[in-house]
């Protein structure tokens, strides 16, 4: 037998404009559509209907909420500075230094001595100096990327500038997805970072064995199947989860409830 809490519809709340909406959502012990997966308490970390509701009030507050820049280059800029070994602090750092520098003009870029000197010098973060990692490696990606850039057609629909994008140098498909879902505000592509793939994996949508390295073309069209059943867009979806799993890795116990952080947007949601 189960509970009320269980087998009954839930009901999210947010306040905006000084006017509550509601999003309505299934009963926690309804299956979504994938497997033996449930939606389970809007309130519980990692539950489908938890992203549900994050995603539909993220999308209230700040839909745009993850673009880095005013133009495709700028985010390629971005983005090939952040990731995997780089927190994401350091990364906005380094980006905000090479776009002051080179002040739209991204031709600069393809000078690899320019760039490695932008990216050598110590970066301030959160008050203290920081020193970019990986500074050679990445200059000789950006440069040999905005040598090449010209010869892509940046009118291409999203997947084939994903595709594109991923013939730059140090650009596989999960930078060129976060380029593309960035700049245009994309819900094609899913940029399969490690909090995804956890977030993913908790809740069965990955097939076992499946690697980012091999399957990743696979693994984004179960993300998209899970944000179409869930009614959410993916490009809001991925930020959600990619902030909310960051978040909970930070923390030595997690509660099933997770608290407001200074890194979160504060939203109400009650049953």
């Amino acid at each position: 037998m189960h509970s009320l809490a269980l087998s009954t519809d839930q009901i999210v709340y947010a306040l905006k404009e000084e006017a509550f909406l509601e999003l309505r959502l299934p009963p926690a012990s309804t299956g979504v559509g994938i497997s033996e997966l449930q939606w389970g308490m809007h309130d519980h970390p990692k539950t489908p209907a938890y992203w549900a509701a994050q995603s539909w009030m993220w999308g209230l507050e700040a839909p745009g909420h993850y673009k880095l820049g005013n133009s495709l280059e700028d985010e390629i800029i971005a983005c090939l500075l952040g990731g995997y070994g780089i927190p994401a602090e350091v990364g906005i750092a380094a980006y905000e230094r090479i776009r002051s520098e080179c002040d739209g003009r991204y031709e600069a870029l393809a000078d690899e001595g320019f760039v490695l000197d932008l990216l050598s010098r110590p970066l301030e973060v959160r008050g203290r100096k920081v020193r970019y990692r990986f500074a050679r490696q990445k200059a000789h990606f950006l440069a040999s990327s905005f040598q090449a850039l010209p010869e892509i057609d940046q009118g291409l629909p999203d997947r084939a500038l994903r595709d594109g994008i991923m013939t730059l140098k140090g650009i596989g498909p999960k930078t060129a997805s976060w380029v593309v879902r960035n700049w245009r505000d994309s819900d094609l592509v899913a940029i399969l970072d490690i909090h995804i793939v956890r977030a993913c994996e908790h809740m069965g949508l990955f097939e076992p064995g499946w690697t980012v390295e091999r399957h990743y073309l696979a693994m984004e069209e179960a993300f998209l199947a899970f944000a179409e059943l869930i009614g959410a867009r993916p490009s809001l979806l991925d930020s959600v989860m990619w902030n909310v799993m960051r978040e909970l890795a930070r923390q030595p116990v997690i509660d099933r409830r997770l608290e407001p952080t200074a890194d979160l947007p504060l939203f109400a949601s009650v049953n």
